[in-house]
């Protein structure tokens, strides 16, 4: 029996429909995917940056800059698209787990300077990070290359003084500070450790003055009252 242009239409119309509501599920399927996917990134990511920030906080620094990377790992599809959904919430951005990173390698760096040793692995970290990855803000980008900057000239300075050349090394300071930023608390700290040290070895009395005038500064003015300038006025006296 022939169809009728009627029954032809209706089946038309059927098979329609029927694609329509498949793809209607796969939609479906796929959003659902992203989203679960995504809130569990989030939640991974949640859990990686606590541990991070504990491990940082404990000071064990390479294991913290491991949990900062895998919460940096965690940025994909399904995270952004979770938190499209979920944009009522305050999430941490890509740039600021960069910082996080670039952060915890130039404290672990500055706590080896302290100890007048120079910190290439840390360095190297640093200066990866902000060679492969871009901050949105310009300004904060180019504070951070200059931070990693002069961590790179103080390991250098480290390794000059450890192998016996303080003069040089005392000298080269002067470079390093030109170069720094006023704001660069820790190559402060870094200076005036590096004066007492410098002093010392060289038996210059002149010098241990000028270190002595800087870290009261640093501790009245400048209002930097922390564990390493007590520990410097320590060092000093002694």
């Amino acid at each position: 029996m022939n169809k009728t242009p009627i029954q032809y239409n209706l089946n038309g119309r059927k098979g329609f429909i029927k694609l329509i509501i498949a793809l209607l599920v796969i939609l479906i399927v796929v959003f659902a995917g992203l989203y679960f996917n995504g809130k569990s990134s989030q939640q991974n990511q949640e859990t990686f940056l606590a541990d991070g920030y504990e491990n940082f906080r404990k000071e064990n620094y390479s294991k913290a800059f491991e949990n900062f990377v895998s919460a940096k790992n965690t940025f994909g599809t399904s995270l952004s698209f979770y938190r499209k959904i979920k944009s009522s919430d305050i999430y941490v951005t890509s740039d600021e787990l960069l910082e996080l990173l670039i952060s915890t390698c130039l404290t672990a760096a500055h706590d080896k300077f302290f100890q007048l040793e120079p910190a290439p692995d840390w360095v190297k970290k640093a200066e990866d990070i902000i060679a492969n990855n871009k901050l949105a803000n310009e300004e904060q980008n180019n504070e951070l290359k200059q931070l990693v900057s002069t961590a790179a000239e103080i390991s250098e300075l480290c390794k000059t003084y450890q192998e016996g050349n303080y003069e040089k090394a005392f000298k080269e300071l002067k470079k390093v500070e030109e170069n720094s930023l006023q704001n660069d608390q820790d190559f402060f700290i870094f200076e005036i450790r590096f004066l007492i040290a410098c002093g010392k070895a060289l038996n210059e009395p002149t010098i241990l003055t000028h270190a002595r005038e800087l870290l009261f500064f640093a501790t009245t003015d400048a209002g930097i009252n922390n564990q390493r300038t007590q520990r410097l006025w320590g060092i000093l006296t002694n």
